[in-house]
């Protein structure tokens, strides 16, 4: 209903209401024009009508300006937000957000001022996170289109009528291999962000030797094509074994997205020392490397789901998933990551399990 129509039913309301009272009182302005106006017939038939309109008047400007001015500012107010305009708009005219004076008012205002700082900032956060995914999608379509033409290319050259001597065809497997692993990878990566996305994740928790679990995760690592430039150590400060009750599918994954971060992203040569100790009644694993280390800002971004972060002589590896990935897979199973670095001093990330 439009403000116009409500104005003029209020309108038609008061004048009935006043016709009523006059009908049941008697008074009628004929009488007014036969009786002679003394002074009781002044205050009663001019002067006291004339006060009383006088405060309805006043009471409608007191309610104009208190009360339906504040309602129409806020009304404003919500449908812009509903509309994706965060921010408060321009005040009535001739109204004063200094003039509110109802606490109800001023307790929505400050409600409202909350609500839009916050839509705000969600807006500026879904924009930033918008265009990284952006960003991430192309990165990750030049990642897939990348190793499938070194392995077209490869292949075409084995399918040649040239004679390609043994070395040179151990050479083009390797690459065809380690392309086709980090495309593997990759796609593993994506079906791993789906199925967290869909809480399609099991956890399957046993109790093992967790010495021997990272012994062999190292030792399947070193036979990835990537690694033979990448020296791996495994260092256990306990005497015996170590049980942890954890799931073996996911804390693999999780070791070897950590181990694989630091391959992409030092130079050849870097050292990466895989520590385990039990402390404080907790299991501390410790990855760490003596490579190029990363910057604050680095760090805050490290576990960002769509962060490629930088490389060294590596352009356009890794997907922006695998830490993040690791990370969830850590705190599946009630585990902490605290990461400590420094530029040029290497990185290490440190795993806490409770026992």
């Amino acid at each position: 209903m439009k403000l116009e129509t409500k104005i003029s039913l209020i309108l038609i309301i008061i004048f009935l209401t006043l016709g009523a009272i006059f009908f049941i009182t008697g008074f009628s302005v004929l009488n007014v024009l036969n009786i002679p106006l003394g002074i009781n017939g002044l205050v009663t038939y001019v002067l006291f009508p004339l006060l009383f309109i006088g405060m309805l008047i006043l009471i409608g400007l007191v309610i104009d300006r208190q009360i339906r001015k504040p309602l129409f500012f806020f009304i404003r107010w919500i449908d812009q937000l509903s509309l994706g305009v965060f921010k408060m708009p321009d005040t009535i005219k001739n109204f004063s957000l200094n003039k509110m004076r109802f606490s109800p008012f001023l307790e929505l205002k400050s409600k409202l001022d909350g609500l839009t700082y916050q839509l705000n900032a969600a807006e500026k956060e879904r924009k930033e996170l918008e265009e990284t995914r952006k960003n991430w999608t192309s990165g990750v379509t030049h990642d897939l289109k990348t190793p499938l033409s070194y392995i077209k290319g490869y292949a075409a050259m084995l399918r040649s009528e040239h004679k390609w001597d043994e070395e040179e065809i151990k050479e083009f497997a390797k690459i065809i291999e380690e392309k086709s692993l980090y495309m593997e990878q990759l796609i593993d990566d994506l079906s791993v962000v789906y199925e967290f996305d869909k809480m399609q994740i099991p956890l399957d928790l046993r109790t093992i030797n967790l010495v021997t679990f990272v012994k062999n995760v190292l030792e399947d690592l070193r036979q990835y094509p990537m690694a033979n430039d990448y020296p791996i150590h495994l260092n256990v400060k306990d005497e015996g074994d170590i049980l942890l009750s954890f799931d073996q599918t996911l804390l693999k994954r999780a070791l070897e997205n950590f181990i694989m971060n630091a391959i992409y992203h030092n130079p050849r040569e870097t050292t990466i020392i895989v520590s385990i100790e039990t402390t404080e009644g907790s299991t501390l694993i410790e990855i760490k490397d003596d490579g190029i280390g990363m910057d604050d800002k680095t760090i805050q971004q490290l576990f960002n789901q769509y962060y490629r972060g930088t490389t060294t002589d590596k352009s356009h590896v890794g997907s922006g998933l695998g830490m993040s990935i690791a990370k969830q897979f850590i705190e599946k199973q009630g585990g902490q990551i605290k990461v400590e670095s420094e530029p040029n001093k290497g990185t290490k990330i440190k795993i806490l399990f409770p026992c």
